[in-house]
């Protein structure tokens, strides 16, 4: 990893070419592109940390800075090649192009690059299925000895729908709000993808992102939660055991729909793994619809394997 990264075949891109590609995206594959959506939700972001004078190395928000990379020879602008990288928990990593005969360019970039973190544990998220057998291969190339490929399905709702989405009545023992930074212990004490980090990860989602929670009306306790995510839409929705089967999980679902939509104009979307077939049922009762099948490819660091 000596490469002097200023000589990466990545190229940085800026903010003003980042918003060229955000155009390029949604010209070519519309609005609901899960792709499109990265790139809105990303300088979005960049407005309300700007706003909030919050420095683009400040450590507590890194999980909110996306960056966005080309070919350093390449031409973004008539291949659309990108690629993302992001800092969480784990560098997660999303990439795409749709130039002809096997996009050399996006491979170029992913084999050449000194940026992409292969065997600390990286995720490769929305993963093209196209991309799949020769991305792992080359994961396997750069040293990676053990992946876990899960196969997602990315769950589209229109935004006018959205907008009428049907929320069921929240019973009088339950009530619900937005969440605070005092709820961000609670919620990652039994967040299942919690690490290095993630605890700010949850206090910068929770104050820029839309949240709701469900607490019971008598003690406060909070029993169940949701999120938007980094596409703009749902995630992390959670609900306790003790409070299981009682529809708080949809009605979460759909009123966070409705908000996201009555003050952002955005498809809303959610991921699910493709074996979660109640998460699936969940949300095409709001009025969700399969859109696409990706792979999330998590890659197991060298000292854990």
């Amino acid at each position: 990893m000596g490469t002097d990264k200023d000589n990466d075949i990545l190229r940085p891109l800026s903010d003003s070419e980042v918003d060229e590609l955000l155009d390029l995206y949604k010209l070519k594959f519309g609005v609901q592109n899960f792709h499109y959506l990265l790139f809105y939700n990303q300088r979005k972001w960049d407005r309300q940390l700007d706003e909030a004078k919050i420095g683009r190395g400040d450590p507590d928000y890194i999980s909110l800075r996306k960056q966005f990379f080309t070919h350093r020879r390449g031409d973004f602008r008539k291949w659309g090649t990108y690629v993302s990288l992001h800092r969480d928990v784990v560098q997660s990593v999303s990439f795409f192009s749709w130039q002809p005969d096997d996009c050399p360019e996006m491979w170029e970039c992913l084999e050449q690059t000194n940026r992409i973190e292969w065997t600390q544990g990286a995720l490769l998220t929305n993963v093209d299925l196209g991309f799949c057998d020769r991305v792992k291969a080359l994961a396997q190339k750069q040293g990676v000895l053990e992946m876990q490929p899960r196969q997602c399905f990315g769950m589209v709702l229109g935004h006018e729908e959205a907008r009428k989405a049907e929320v069921p009545e929240l019973l009088s023992e339950f009530d619900i709000r937005r969440l605070t930074d005092e709820d961000a212990a609670m919620v990652h004490s039994i967040w299942p993808n919690k690490g290095e980090g993630s605890l700010a990860y949850l206090r910068a989602l929770i104050r820029f992102n839309h949240t709701l929670g469900i607490c019971r009306s008598d003690t406060g306790e909070l029993i169940s939660w949701i999120f938007q995510n980094d596409f703009s839409g749902l995630g992390m929705l959670q609900v306790l055991p003790k409070a299981e089967r009682r529809g708080l999980g949809g009605l979460l679902a759909a009123a966070m729909t409705r908000r996201i939509a009555k003050s952002e104009d955005v498809t809303l979307t959610a991921w699910i793994v493709a074996v979660n077939w109640r998460s699936e049922a969940l949300l095409k009762r709001i009025g969700y619809h399969q859109a696409v099948v990706n792979e999330w490819i998590k890659l197991v660091p060298l000292t854990s394997s």
